[in-house]
């Protein structure tokens, strides 16, 4: 295929750093340690494609906080004996497992659970449309002071290479 239908994207260097660390943490390459690797971070940070890709790279599964939050509550709630049935099932098989999204640490100490590794995802302008939950969040469990690893992007690149695909898509 000479044409690209979207952008391709590379890993970061930040990422692969991450994932090296990670690799390292678990005992690669002699043991694979039971790891709860925990994702948090502000709405549209890029969570969820941190976790797609280190679930890719370190071939474990990676579960979405976003599934199990409770429709039409304010504040957000986590649907937490349904969340705590596949990372229970997972860690107590003895294998690694990463968990992503919103309100992470909440959802954790809803199930009587702590991630063994905290990473923080935040965008250059944060602010997106969960922030009247987000805001308070962070003042109250702190998690960039408590994550082990904080990665910062910009998604202004990305975004402009997702908009000029669209564009050719839509001009042929």
């Amino acid at each position: 295929m000479d044409e690209e239908v979207a952008p391709l994207l590379i890993a970061p260097p930040e990422y692969l750093e991450l994932r090296n660390r990670l690799f390292s943490l678990m005992g690669f390459p002699n043991k694979r340690l039971p790891l709860l690797i925990g994702i948090d971070g502000f709405d549209g940070a890029g969570k969820s494609s941190l976790a797609a890709w280190l679930s890719w790279q370190l071939g474990m599964p990676a579960i979405q906080l976003d599934l199990y939050i409770r429709p039409n509550t304010d504040p957000l709630a986590f649907k937490a004996n349904e969340l705590a049935v596949p990372i229970d099932a997972r860690l107590t098989t003895g294998r690694p497992l990463i968990v992503e999204g919103i309100l992470l640490l909440d959802a954790m100490a809803a199930i009587n659970r702590r991630p063994d590794v905290l990473i923080f995802v935040e965008r250059e302008g944060n602010g997106g449309t969960l922030s009247k939950y987000i805001e308070p969040y962070i003042d109250r469990q702190k998690p960039h002071a408590r994550a082990s690893h904080i990665l910062t992007w910009s998604s202004i690149a990305h975004d402009d290479g997702v908009a000029r695909a669209h564009l050719r898509l839509l001009s042929e």
